[in-house]
């Protein structure tokens, strides 16, 4: 019984912290975009590079991931990110944290 309750806790723990996590990234950055392209052929490396600026400076020239593949929609997001290079608008992004980010949304904006 005693090990019933305690794989429920880690259950629910690890749980409230995947939600918490997810939360705690929600909010959308503007950022400039400095340069993006794609990267590499190996499955573990492939996709795409983006380098952002945070409007408000809290990071300068970041290196963030787009992840390739259909369902991540991988070229949707570089397609985004190139028109906002070559047009000079500026991005709004949510990210994951981590030493690479992963960009989970992008919007050029006006």
């Amino acid at each position: 019984m005693k090990t019933r309750k305690a794989a429920f806790v880690l259950i629910v723990s690890a749980c409230m912290m995947v939600f918490a996590a997810i939360a705690a990234h929600a909010a959308p950055i503007t950022c400039s975009v400095e340069s993006v392209g794609p990267y590499g052929t190996n499955a573990d490396t492939d996709g795409s590079y983006i380098y952002l600026t945070a409007a408000d400076s809290s990071f300068t020239n970041q290196k963030c991931k787009i992840a390739g593949g259909p369902t991540r929609r991988g070229k949707e997001f570089l397609a985004a990110a190139l028109t906002a290079l070559a047009s000079g608008k500026q991005v709004s992004v949510t990210l994951t944290t981590g030493a690479t980010p992963t960009v989970t949304s992008i919007i050029v904006q006006k």
